[in-house]
């Protein structure tokens, strides 16, 4: 785990850190204003139009009432039909530009603070005019047409109505901020039936009343900017104005080089984590199995030397009294020399192959006067483990190869007979030759090899393990030196199926040979 934590994790970070940064950097927002239905809004503006429309001419019928029959009403009774109305705060009345009567006892409501304007006639108080007063001009006092309007007072607050007919003038004062609290309650309470479609279609509406104040929204937050359409409206009450935003579409794109980029960057991060982490890990392992390497070794080189050192003692004390054991005893001590000859070969082998400078060098032999000599020094330990030998022979003839690497290929495939396959009590070889290849096949009857280690065996330091052979002896270095020899050679060594057991065969490929045919001679 410690490869990964060190290496693959933080490179994954940073890679994750790059796709959400290309990411951010590729993010591009495409931005659409949709047009809100017209035909909604034109028939809401309708409506409230209509509805604000009538609420004007009753409200002024009202007024056109209380002043047709307040020229013969006492002033007290007058007050009385004025407290009636919403929002209607005193009533005058002229006759020919002179006041004639005045309704009494209206006040504002509790807790105002808003002084009532005065309405004079012009000319009624001399020169000096009150700053909170509204005057009636002479024009509209002397004529003696009917009709009606209104006046603006001193402020926003109030306002003055007045009514005419054949020179009796009627003033009422009203006060806008309760006439217009009263008209929203009302507003509020009619649009709920015309107001929903337009906010369930999610359209961006409000509706302004007297003063800019708004009366209705709908989705206030999500309105951006000036209004894309305004529908006035204006009556005596006051002035409306129906709003509608269009509809802000935002679309996400992402920028696809960019993109690209940044997938390019951390794809590359990944894999050189990735290699780093098997790197690190392979060395890791090397590291072990070259540890490993070197206890085996030592083992392997320290059990021939004692066995040498244990025979030749026993041959000294049994030379002269037991001449036959003394002469089995020399004989052990040849075939632990011949191990410890092939064990070193190997190494050598190994490190000349690792250090790049494994040269091999070809002459003229016979393969099987090679593969011979070699089964020859497996012989007595064969022997000894009760192994028949089967050869078929059939490369006999001299081609130019190095004899030396054959050998070596040779003597390890006898080795791991002898080492793991001896419970089988078997060892076949089959030699073949044809114009231009060499096989050999090496098989026994031994515990054979797991399907899922039929190519790990060729490595460097591995090693099959069974319960049979746990103890087994071995460097786990003949195999990979063999296939590598074998490769060199421009050949192939291969595990093959050949019954029970193991089968393995060597395939070279064999220079072209020189014939020299003889030339018949000619008759004189």
């Amino acid at each position: 785990m410690r490869p990964f934590w060190t290496t693959l994790l933080p490179m994954l970070v940073v890679a994750a850190l790059v796709l959400w940064g290309g990411e951010r950097l590729a993010r591009r927002t495409h931005e659409e204003r949709v047009a809100a239905d017209r035909g909604r809004l034109f028939d809401f503006s309708a409506a409230m139009r209509v509805e604000l429309d009538r609420l004007d001419r009753l409200y002024s019928d009202h007024l056109d009432d209380i002043a047709v029959n307040g020229e013969w009403l006492p002033p007290k009774s007058l007050a009385k039909r004025c407290e009636n109305l919403m929002g209607l705060r005193t009533c005058q009345i002229f006759s020919n530009g002179q006041r004639i009567k005045e309704a009494e006892g209206m006040k504002p409501p509790v807790g105002s603070l808003l002084k009532i304007p005065q309405v004079l006639a012009e000319g009624e108080e001399g020169r000096l005019v009150p700053r909170n007063a509204v005057i009636l001009p002479k024009e509209l006092l002397s004529a003696t047409t009917c009709g009606s309007g209104w006046l603006s007072g001193p402020d926003a607050s109030h306002r003055v109505y007045w009514w005419r007919d054949r020179g009796l003038v009627v003033s009422f004062t009203i006060d806008q901020e309760e006439l217009h609290a009263c008209l929203r309650k009302h507003f509020a309470t009619w649009s709920r039936t015309s107001f929903t479609p337009l906010e369930q279609a999610g359209e961006f509406v409000a509706v302004e009343g007297p003063g800019g104040a708004e009366w209705l929204a709908s989705a206030k937050d999500t309105r951006t900017g000036p209004a894309a359409l305004v529908i006035p409206h204006r009556n005596g009450l006051g002035e409306w104005q129906l709003l509608a935003w269009d509809k802000l579409k935002v679309t996400p794109e992402h920028d696809s080089a960019t993109l690209v980029i940044a997938c390019g960057i951390a794809a590359m991060l990944l894999m050189t984590g990735i290699l780093l982490r098997n790197q690190q890990a392979r060395a890791l392992r090397l590291a072990e199995e070259r540890v490993s390497f070197v206890n085996r070794v030592s083992h392997e080189l320290g059990t021939p030397l004692t066995n040498i050192l244990l025979n030749l003692d026993l041959t000294g004390r049994a030379l002269e009294v037991r001449p036959a054991e003394a002469r089995r005893r020399l004989d052990l001590v040849n075939e632990e020399v011949q191990r410890l000859g092939r064990l070193v070969s190997n190494v050598l082998t190994f490190s000349r192959g690792e250090r790049k400078t494994l040269e091999l060098r070809s002459a003229p032999c016979i393969p099987d006067e090679v593969i011979a000599g070699v089964l020859a020094q497996f012989q007595p330990s064969l022997d000894r483990r009760k192994v028949t030998v089967e050869w078929q022979r059939g490369a006999g003839e001299s081609v130019r190869l190095d004899p030396d690497a054959l050998a070596q290929i040779t003597g390890n495939l006898i080795s791991n007979v002898e080492k793991y396959a001896s419970t089988g009590a078997w060892l076949g070889i089959e030699t073949s030759m044809t114009a231009d290849r060499l096989r050999l096949r090496v098989n026994d009857r031994g515990p054979g090899i797991p399907s899922q280690q039929r190519e790990k065996i060729f490595e460097a330091f591995e090693r099959v393990h069974r319960g049979v052979n746990e103890g087994s002896s071995g460097t786990g270095l003949g195999l990979a030196i063999a296939r590598d020899l074998a490769r060199r050679m421009q050949g192939e060594l291969l595990l093959v199926h050949g019954g029970s057991g193991a089968c393995f065969e060597l395939d070279l490929p064999l220079p072209p040979r020189l014939v020299v045919l003889d030339q018949p001679k000619e008759s004189a």
